[in-house]
């Protein structure tokens, strides 16, 4: 015989089941509206703005250049733009071969910005301008880093096989160079002559600049106290001191204009 069920007595449940159920969606739609109420209450407040902007590796411009060409300004919106639209917008600046930017924290931002090194002073027309690894000409405002001045050198492949050359050099040696000149000719298309600080002159081969010039503070030191001269390079290396190439008469005004110019 089938048992019977009395539906009476399953109301009860039924009804908790319910209510449960009821209880439970009035709960979602409450932890819906709080979350909804929180998020607009955060847009709203400060802390959905950016705070503080840091730069980091500002070389060739100054901090507050970058700041305002990233358009990410203090008090803007922290969520109004992303990462890479900053990045790059920023690497179409002049200069800047590499950008990364992070939000920090709650509301700050980093930009690390890396700049292409500067090779050299370029001199033309009586101005000058920073050239950059990448063979560009950087204007020159007011920064000075320890690199050597170039002249005549306006023509933009040999500027970059002499980059080349700058590049592949020891930091140390390079920043013995005061000055080089392309001296090169139709016959000779590639001598270059290199003015030392230490008061000595280097002739030399393009191709061959940045290998011979590893040997420059070996010869230097086994010339001791010699007469200052020339360090050809430009087949071999030979010295020759500078009375025997422009004559003792020229060295010595030489020396005494050095001299009076200290007395002044």
């Amino acid at each position: 015989m089938d048992k019977v069920i009395d539906i009476e007595e399953r109301i009860p449940s039924m009804r908790e089941k319910r209510r449960r159920k009821t209880n439970k969606k009035f709960l979602f739609i409450i932890a819906i509206f709080c979350i909804a109420l929180l998020v607009l209450l955060y847009f709203q407040s400060p802390l959905s703005k950016v705070g503080e902007v840091k730069i980091h590796g500002a070389a060739l411009h100054d901090d507050q250049f970058y700041y305002e060409k990233s358009g990410v300004l203090k008090g803007t919106s922290f969520w109004g733009f992303t990462t890479k639209e900053v990045e790059e917008e920023l690497l179409k600046l002049d200069g800047v071969s590499s950008v990364a930017v992070t939000r920090k924290w709650i509301r700050d931002i980093d930009i690390t910005i890396s700049e292409w090194k500067t090779v050299a002073y370029m001199e033309s027309g009586g101005e000058y301008g920073l050239l950059l690894e990448n063979g560009e000409v950087f204007p020159e405002d007011g920064n000075y880093p320890n690199v050597p001045i170039l002249n005549h050198v306006d023509n933009p492949d040999l500027r970059k096989r002499l980059t080349k050359q700058l590049l592949k050099m020891d930091k140390n040696v390079l920043q013995l160079i005061s000055e080089i000149i392309y001296t090169g000719t139709e016959e000779n298309p590639d001598t270059i002559v290199a003015y030392m600080d230490d008061g000595y002159e280097v002739h030399a081969i393009l191709q061959t600049f940045a290998e011979k010039m590893e040997y420059y503070p070996d010869i230097i030191s086994q010339l001791g106290d010699m007469e200052k001269g020339i360090v050809n390079m430009e087949v071999g290396i030979f010295f020759t001191p500078f009375s025997e190439v422009y004559g003792k008469d020229s060295v010595e005004e030489g020396e005494g204009d050095e001299v009076g110019e200290e007395n002044e």
